[in-house]
């Protein structure tokens, strides 16, 4: 299922929440459970409510400083998964937080992050907008957004949203990893425009179907009318995991980033799994689609 995954943190017991979906998901596929702590580095002079200027002296103490406290941090979760039945690295970088967390990904091969939708802040900041917004535009790995608050979700029943492209389809060929270790009933959702795109959209996600049946998937069909972003929404409501491409037909990031999977992944009650596709254009059978 996946090699390495990592999960960044950033000292708060919100960004903890990812680490349940990265222990299970560790456990399932033997991955290597990488927790990543990235220290900014300290000013030493600019404009924060007047000018600041900082002493190359005290620079360095407060970079000791911040360094020692993230290194205990990450010492304080390694102990908690002491017990882990799969490997556990801890690593402290210094630097940009969202540059470092790329640069470590490509270094390690990192072929999944796992991290919550709310860090430090409270806000989206750490995640949305800001660094899971770099590191789906940027990365290569898929990213997996968890809830901040309420119940995590089993990942058993997952809702896969296509537009009938290729790109798209990345989710499928995710779904099939997922499965049957850990997915065990996949909605198909196809949200259309008008009534006339119904039958079309029937056909397509019965082919895609076919092929999600054979990985011992329960597999459901949906054709819904509306706004695609609540759609899928309202279709995942709170216990389902949504896995979902972060570029459809448009061939850009309309579909996601900036509208329907930037709109699910921060207003979604359900967990979002977001798969950075690079495949072409255009609209095609979901039986190309290969595991």
């Amino acid at each position: 299922m996946f090699t390495k995954i990592m999960v960044p943190l950033d000292g708060s017991e919100l960004a903890e929440r990812a680490l349940a979906s990265a222990e299970r998901l560790a456990s399932l596929s033997g991955a290597t459970l990488q927790l990543v702590r990235v220290v900014a580095l300290p000013l030493t002079s600019g404009w924060i409510a007047g000018p600041t200027y900082l002493p190359a002296s005290v620079y360095e103490e407060v970079l000791q400083a911040d360094t020692k406290a993230a290194t205990e941090y990450l010492k304080t979760i390694m102990e908690r998964l002491a017990t882990a039945t799969f490997p556990v690295r801890a690593q402290v970088l210094t630097g940009n937080i969202a540059s470092s967390l790329l640069d470590y990904e490509q270094e390690t091969g990192t072929d999944l992050v796992i991290m919550t939708s709310h860090g430090r802040t409270g806000l989206a900041r750490f995640a949305l907008g800001s660094i899971a917004d770099r590191l789906l535009r940027q990365g290569s790995a898929p990213v997996l957004l968890v809830r901040s608050f309420g119940t995590p979700v089993s990942m058993a029943q997952i809702v896969a949203p296509l537009d009938g492209s290729k790109r798209a389809e990345a989710a499928l060929t995710m779904v099939q990893h997922l499965a049957p270790a850990l997915a065990h009933e996949v909605t198909l959702l196809r949200v259309i425009h008008g009534a006339q795109e119904g039958p079309e959209a029937e056909r397509y996600l019965q082919d895609a179907a076919q092929h999600l049946h054979q990985e011992g998937l329960v597999c459901w069909s949906q054709v819904v009318q509306g706004d695609p972003a609540q759609a899928i929404i309202d279709v995942a409501g709170t216990d389902k995991l949504v896995v979902m491409a972060t570029h459809g037909r448009s061939g850009v990031a309309r579909w996601a980033l900036g509208s329907v999977a930037d709109r699910v992944a921060r207003y979604a009650g359900a967990e979002v799994l977001l798969v950075r596709s690079m495949q072409g254009e255009g609209s095609a059978s979901a039986a190309t689609v290969t595991k």
